[in-house]
């Protein structure tokens, strides 16, 4: 594994411990009840959004729900960064059939969220259906438009 590989690696893990150690925060009990819910049906509404776009082929809107300087990091340190290499990323998916997005935990604030969640992503082909399942952990942040994308997509 090279320098670089480790570096990544190592990042996406500090990345992720601080995530988790937000995720532990609470706020008022009320408050939190309601800004809580509310996030959660906004971020499970844009996951529904993101499933039919998919299942649908429109491979740049599911890209268009990222932030311009996003990051996504997938298994062994793959990391995807900015505007243009996003959109090239999900424009290389190819062959959608389904995608299920499932979020265990979602919370934060109502301008920088977090979710925890399993991605079920099928793709036909020539031999068949291939399925990928991916546990993830994303952080959303709020745009000055007032749409939350995501600033940070980690996926294993």
């Amino acid at each position: 594994m090279s320098a670089t590989s480790s570096q990544k690696i190592v990042h996406a893990v500090r990345v992720l411990a601080l995530v988790l150690s937000v995720a532990c925060i609470r706020t008022p009990a009320v408050d939190a009840r309601n800004s809580s819910a509310s996030l959660r049906a906004e971020i499970e509404g844009i996951n529904r959004q993101l499933e039919e776009a998919f299942n649908r082929n429109d491979m740049i809107t599911i890209a268009r729900y990222y932030t311009d300087d996003a990051r996504l990091i997938g298994p062994r340190g793959q990391e995807v960064r900015g505007r243009a290499a996003i959109d090239a990323y999900w424009l290389g998916v190819r062959n959608p059939k389904s995608w299920r997005l499932e979020a265990f935990d979602i919370g934060g604030s109502r301008d920088e969220a977090y979710q925890f969640g399993r991605s079920t992503l099928v793709q036909t082909g020539t031999a068949g259906d291939r399925t990928s399942v991916s546990d993830f952990v994303v952080i959303w942040k709020r745009g000055a438009d007032g749409r939350l994308r995501m600033a940070l997509d980690f996926y294993h």
